[in-house]
């Protein structure tokens, strides 16, 4: 009886195993390398349209490997391989296929034009949300909120996914460690055309987002312009799919910008922190 127990746990091993390898795509892709974070272990590249998978947009990709930057400036033309599995995404067989014409003498990075600082005044905008129902930003006044902008047909699951995820496990955190009530997590989307709130309700459901402390709203673009200038975001619509970087904001109590989360390398436990100190009144 135990042989067969063990023989019947190898071959549902083997099949686990083959299931997660059927479960990777690849795909081959080419782009301009814009930056590289040997420490973050991420390339910003603007790559062409991925047949069957994305449009051409520029974005960070995590890269497991950076011995293979070694020899890459920006404006080096790549060519690689992007691996997509589960709610993991990375690239590798990097290899140059043009020099950069730029000079190698590289400026240092500077916040995006017009960003606010931590302390200053977050502008009021108005959204709708999962429910249908209108609400502005400046209703929420007393409670913290953390605001990330994403859209439902984002294809690679270290962009818009991983927000999700992060706000799930967020959630979690600030209930385990017993908060107070008084904050908010919003998902605005990007993508008013296609997430209305009946789509929105049917993903918040998925993710088993109450609609209090964790709800997901659309808003008008000029809205969504004046509040993603004051923290960073920059996007647009490229085909079904939307370009843009990723930018969670962290307002507190009185409506001021407490913290920025720039890129996708902040951790549940670094913003369920932030929200608790942006709860208190007398920050």
């Amino acid at each position: 009886m135990l042989f067969f127990t063990v023989l019947i746990l190898k071959f549902a091993f083997v099949s686990y195993a083959q299931e997660n390898i059927a479960a990777s795509q690849t795909y081959e892709a080419s782009g301009t390398l814009k930056d590289f974070n040997a420490t973050k272990h991420a390339a910003t590249i603007a790559h062409e349209a991925i047949p069957g998978f994305m449009s051409a947009m520029t974005m960070e990709f995590d890269v497991p490997d950076v011995t293979e930057f070694r020899s890459f400036r920006t404006g080096d033309r790549l060519a690689f391989r992007l691996c997509v599995q589960g709610d993991r995404a990375w690239i590798d067989h990097v290899h140059r296929t043009d020099t950069s014409l730029v000079l190698a003498v590289t400026l240092p990075k500077q916040d995006a034009a017009g960003e606010f600082k931590a302390g200053e005044m977050v502008p009021d905008m108005e959204w709708t949300n999962q429910s249908g129902k209108k609400i502005r930003l400046s209703d929420l006044r007393s409670n913290a909120l953390a605001i990330t902008f994403i859209y439902l047909r984002c294809p690679l699951p270290t962009y818009c996914p991983l927000m999700n995820r992060n706000f799930s496990t967020t959630r979690t955190l600030l209930k385990q460690m017993g908060a107070q009530e008084n904050w908010r997590m919003i998902f605005l989307s990007l993508d008013a055309e296609h997430d209305t709130p009946a789509m929105l309700a049917a993903y918040a459901k998925i993710h088993q987002a109450d609609g209090k402390h964790w709800s997901f709203a659309t808003a008008a673009e000029p809205a969504l312009r004046r509040l993603g200038d004051a923290v960073g975001l920059e996007f647009q619509r490229n085909g079904l799919q939307i370009n843009h970087n990723l930018r969670t904001v962290v307002i507190d109590v009185h409506g001021r910008i407490a913290h920025i989360f720039r890129g996708n390398s902040w951790t549940p436990q670094e913003l369920a922190a932030e929200l608790r100190r942006a709860m208190q009144p007398e920050r």
